[in-house]
């Protein structure tokens, strides 16, 4: 990877946004995104010699009056890295894991410049760890060429002394990783896992994507082939989207009746929860996030028809063969009414921007061009996903997030009073 341009930690923390009101379960978030106090403490994980170049907040995964864990950027002698602070109940998960010293013991010794992979800062309340140490999947703390060693002798065609560099860490929860000619996906839990295999097996028997070369069941982690080809941007959604739209009415005529339902109330749920977490990081927006759910409710629609659906069908999920495609992902495949993937690729486009719902609307016509009709009750779909997605500039801790939080909600009302 490629490290960032090296910017001072204090200059990042005069243009972040203030966090407010304080959450008393964790009162440790504030601090925790500061990245001028976070290089302190990162700085004390090194060994002598190393220094800290820059630290971001690269992804804040906040529960109000739970806990958080918030991945950050970190650069160390030009070299871009990853480290965690975990706090509340994310930290108690983590402490419990029965695996927690061979992770640590692995991950010794894999960085001269980092010699405290794993300690409590008693300063912040938080636990911080550096990747590849993770306690939720201590198979990547192993040593790459023993990991590949193993796959290789489970049968899995793979190169023992390929290099390997990360593609994907979402801390405590799953990692990609691309080596040689194989990708491999790690999962925290094996209910995750177990999706993730079966999302595989879906889309290499409809033709949409690659399918599964393997997978080890003990430390779940599946293995696929690579494909070489470029992820789509968000800019490219309306380009692709007759194709992705041919593609998607591919899965949804396909019978798969063994997928679980994703119904409407359970779209109205996750909608809920983006709202609350909304609300929390931005009181100003509240009333109007929590009043979005109960207009949400009142026009919920019957599920009608289920189709085999993507479950998280968006841009970020489709990969360009050089005019072909591929679709990725399929770890939340779902029996789901039509219009979810549907909404679910416009609500894709949007994050917060001026302009950003036209082009939503503008992809979803292509998309629709390629799919053949509208599905039943997409606008509603539609307000609901950026409902869910409302909170994601504050996760991301993008410039102005407060603002485009807005924006985002918003969008949200505009489509659910069309």
């Amino acid at each position: 990877m490629t490290p960032p341009q090296a910017r001072s930690p204090r200059a990042r923390d005069k243009r972040a946004c203030s966090l407010q009101p304080p959450d008393r379960a964790v009162p440790q978030l504030p601090r925790l995104l500061q990245c001028e106090r976070m290089a302190a403490a990162f700085q004390r994980c090194l060994s002598a010699g190393s220094s800290i170049e820059d630290v971001r907040v690269a992804l804040v995964d906040y529960r109000p009056g739970s806990g958080c864990s918030v991945a950050y950027d970190v650069v160390v002698r030009g070299r871009r890295q990853v480290a965690v602070a975990t706090t509340g109940d994310a930290l108690r998960a983590q402490a419990a894991r029965t695996d927690a010293r061979r992770a640590i013991a692995r991950a010794l010794g894999r960085d001269a410049t980092v010699a405290r992979p794993l300690t409590y800062d008693v300063g912040l309340g938080a636990l911080l760890h550096w990747y590849p140490l993770d306690l939720a999947m201590p198979v990547l703390a192993r040593p790459v060429p023993e990991l590949l060693r193993h796959v290789a002798r489970s049968g899995i065609p793979v190169d023992p002394a390929a290099a390997a560099r990360p593609l994907l860490y979402r801390p405590g929860q799953r990692a990609v990783i691309r080596a040689g000619d194989v990708v491999f996906k790690a999962y925290a839990e094996h209910t995750s896992f177990r999706a993730g295999l079966s999302g595989l097996r879906i889309a290499t028997g409809l033709g949409l994507g690659p399918g599964p070369l393997g997978a080890l069941a003990d430390v779940r982690l599946i293995a696929r082939a690579a494909l070489d080809g470029e992820p789509v941007p968000r800019t490219g959604a309306g380009e692709m989207a007759p194709v992705a739209g041919a593609m998607l009415r591919v899965l949804h005529d396909a019978d798969l009746p063994r997928l679980e339902p994703m119904r409407p109330r359970a779209m109205l749920e996750a909608a809920a929860r983006g709202a609350a977490l909304t609300a929390s990081v931005a009181p100003a927006v509240a009333r109007r996030a929590r009043h979005l759910v109960a207009r949400l409710e009142e026009h919920v629609p019957e599920h009608g028809t289920m189709v085999a659906s993507h479950g998280d069908f968006n841009v970020g999920a489709l990969l360009d063969l050089g005019g072909a495609l591929a679709i990725l992902d399929f770890d939340e495949a779902c029996l789901a009414p039509a219009g979810f993937d549907v909404a679910s690729y416009a609500a894709g486009v949007v994050s917060g921007r001026p302009g950003d719902l036209e082009r939503a609307d503008a992809a979803l016509d292509a998309l629709l061009a390629g799919y053949g009709e509208r599905p039943a009750d997409v606008d509603w779909y539609l307000a609901a996903l950026l409902l869910c997605r409302s909170p994601r500039p504050f996760r991301r801790q993008e410039r102005r997030w407060s603002e485009r939080l807005e924006a985002m909600v918003a969008a949200a009302e505009e489509v659910l009073g069309r």
